[in-house]
C-alpha cells in the first residue's frame, strides 16, 4: 500500500474542494426549508461515478481510495450532495467478483440514480445477519429523489423499485430520510464485497465531518479572545482539540487500508472495514462535539453551525450498521481468526 496519495487522487481532491466550497451553506439552507439539489450534482455524478468501480463492474480500474478522497472532501464541507448515496448504491451492487455482466452505463455516467436500502427497522447492523422482511428499509437517504434502489438483504443484492416510500424527519434536514418498501426482486446476485465497499464510502464521509467540526473549531480558537488571550492558548481548549485531531486522523488512515485490502481481497479486509466504521463514527460525533464545547454557550445555539456536523455525525453513524454493532462484529472476527490461527 502507497503511503501517500497519488498526484490524481490529489488533484481529485482539489477539484471536488473547489466545487464543495461553491456550495457553502446549502447545509443551513435546509433547515429552514426543504432540501433543494446542489448545483455540484451534475458535474460529480456525470464525471465522478466511475470512481472505485472496478473494471469488472463496467469501471475504468479506479481504486477505492480515490472514490474515498472525493467523498471525504464532500463529508467536510458538509454538502448536501446525492453523490455519495449514490457511490454507496454503486458499490453496493460491484461487490461481487465474478459478475457476468457490467453495471448499466446510465449508473456509471450519474443518468439514472440510486439510493442505498440496506437498514432493516429495528436492526443494528447488516440485514445478513438479522432474520426480517427483506423488501422493507429504513433510513433510506434521498429515497424520494432516487431513481431506484440497491438494496440487500441475506439473500444477496439487486436493483430495486419502490412499492411505497414513507418520508421521515430527518435530524438533519439536509439529508432527507425515508422508509421504503421495495417491489420484489426479478433478479438477486451475491453481496460479495459490496457491502464493505459502501460501508467504506460513509466511513469516508464520516472522517470528512470530522475533519471540519475540527477545522471550525480551530478557527475559533484562533481568533476568539478571552482574558486578553486567543482561547486557543488555554490548554482546556487545546487539549479537545488535539485529541479530535487524532482520532480522526487515526479513523482516516484506518479507512484508506481498510480500502487498500478490500480493492486486494486481504483476508483481514472484512475486521478492518467494521473497525474503520466504528473508529470513523466515533471521531466525527467526537470532533463534532468538541466543535461544540470550543464555542462556548453560542455553540449550543442555532445561530451557530456546530450543531450541523453534529447532526451529520449522528446520522452517518446510523447508516449501514450503527457504530457499536460494528465494534462488536470487528471483535468477533479477531476473536474468530486467532481461534483459527
Amino acid at each position: 500500500m502507497r503511503a501517500t496519495f497519488t498526484q490524481e487522487q490529489q488533484d481529485i481532491g482539489k477539484t471536488v474542494a473547489a466545487l464543495a466550497r461553491a456550495q457553502t451553506g446549502a447545509a443551513r439552507a435546509a433547515l429552514s426549508g426543504r432540501w433543494q439539489p446542489v448545483a455540484c450534482d451534475v458535474v460529480l455524478l456525470r464525471d465522478y461515478c466511475m470512481l472505485g468501480v472496478p473494471e469488472s463492474a463496467g469501471g475504468i480500474g479506479s481504486s477505492l481510495i480515490d472514490l474515498l478522497v472525493a467523498v471525504q472532501t464532500l463529508g467536510e464541507h458538509l454538502v448536501p450532495s446525492r453523490f455519495a448515496a449514490h457511490a454507496e448504491a454503486v458499490q453496493l451492487l460491484c461487490g461481487h467478483d465474478r459478475r457476468s455482466e457490467p453495471l448499466p452505463d446510465d449508473l456509471l455516467d450519474g443518468r439514472r440514480v440510486l439510493a442505498p436500502a440496506v437498514d432493516v427497522p429495528q436492526a443494528a447492523g447488516w440485514p445478513d445477519r438479522v432474520s426480517s422482511d427483506p423488501l422493507t428499509r429504513t433510513l433510506v437517504p434521498y429515497a424520494a429523489q432516487a431513481d431506484g434502489f440497491a438494496a440487500v438483504s441475506g439473500d444477496g443484492v439487486w436493483i430495486a423499485d419502490p412499492a411505497e416510500i414513507a418520508e421521515r424527519q430527518s435530524l438533519d434536514p439536509s439529508v432527507p430520510l425515508s422508509d421504503v418498501s421495495l417491489a420484489t426482486p426479478r433478479r438477486v446476485d451475491p453481496v460479495g464485497a459490496g457491502l464493505r465497499r459502501a460501508t467504506l464510502v460513509v466511513a469516508a464521509e464520516l472522517c470528512g465531518v470530522a475533519q471540519g467540526a475540527i477545522g471550525l473549531a480551530a478557527e475559533q480558537a484562533r481568533t476568539r479572545v478571552q482574558f486578553g488571550r486567543v482561547i486557543g492558548s488555554f490548554q482546556g481548549v487545546a487539549f479537545q482539540l488535539a485529541e479530535a485531531a487524532t482520532a480522526r486522523k487515526a479513523a482516516w488512515d484506518l479507512t484508506l487500508y481498510a480500502a487498500w485490502a478490500a480493492d486486494n481481497g486481504r483476508p483481514d479486509a472484512g475486521i478492518q472495514v467494521h473497525a474503520a466504521k466504528a473508529a470513523a463514527g466515533n471521531a466525527a460525533i467526537f470532533a463534532a462535539e468538541r466543535c461544540i464545547q470550543v464555542h462556548g454557550g453560542m455553540g449550543i445555539t442555532m445561530e451557530a453551525d456546530p450543531h450541523l456536523f453534529l447532526r451529520r455525525a449522528l446520522l452517518l453513524d446510523a447508516r449501514l450498521g450503527r457504530g457499536r454493532w460494528h465494534r462488536r462484529r470487528a471483535g468477533a472476527l479477531r476473536i474468530e481468526a486467532r481461534r483459527r490461527a
